[in-house]
């Protein structure tokens, strides 16, 4: 298991790479295509929407379900996995930045999501099995958005504004949950090496 204060910064190194491409890569970016006003109103949108998924995948991981642990563990996968994808329409370097930021992002939750499955009743082996699948469910759906970022056409900048607000918002909650003076300074490391990618490379 890793140890907690790593975890917390490598969480918080994660929160600052999202926060650094939701507002030095995806924001100019989507203001290009659509305008300040638009494009801060789709970014919003993004923001609220995650908020709100966040809160109906707690109200669902209460019950002492493993079904619906699982389901929700799963839903919320394939939510990151198609916002990762989006990252690409960016650049490629950009995108491989939120590849490892979402990896780092996820890796403590493998021992959280595990935990989880065993308190609403799961078995040690189904618990990790679950686990796996959703990790495979984010990858999987990073692969086929991806894989369809060029037929996207006109909708990629807003579905890119969208992801943004969710880049934001994972960026934030995840660095509220550990806040302290050491990981803040991680989160402006991550934020740096975001502005530092998009002014040098974007």
């Amino acid at each position: 298991m890793i140890p907690t204060s790593k975890s917390n910064f490598l969480v918080s190194l994660a929160g600052g790479i999202f926060i650094g491409g939701a507002l030095f890569d995806v924001l100019p970016e989507t203001i290009k295509n659509l305008g300040t006003a638009t494009a801060l109103f789709w970014l919003l949108i993004g923001y609220v929407g995650w908020w709100i998924i966040k809160l109906v995948l707690q109200k669902l991981k209460k019950p002492a379900m493993p079904f619906l642990t699982a389901t929700a563990l799963w839903f919320h996968s394939v939510l990151e996995g198609m916002v990762t994808g989006l990252a690409f329409g960016v650049s490629q370097l950009f995108g491989l930045f939120i590849l490892i930021a979402m990896t780092l992002h996820i890796l403590p939750e493998f021992f959280a999501a595990t935990t989880l499955m065993k308190g609403a009743g799961a078995s040690t082996r189904s618990s990790l099995m679950t686990t796996f699948v959703g990790f495979g469910l984010l990858y999987a759906n990073f692969g086929v958005t991806y894989w369809l970022i060029p037929d996207f056409g006109t909708i990629l900048p807003t579905a890119l504004a969208l992801s943004g607000g969710a880049f934001l918002f994972v960026g934030l909650a995840s660095f509220w949950k550990r806040k302290s003076f050491a990981n803040f300074v991680v989160l402006l490391v991550g934020i740096g090496i975001i502005f530092l990618q998009s002014n040098l490379f974007g």
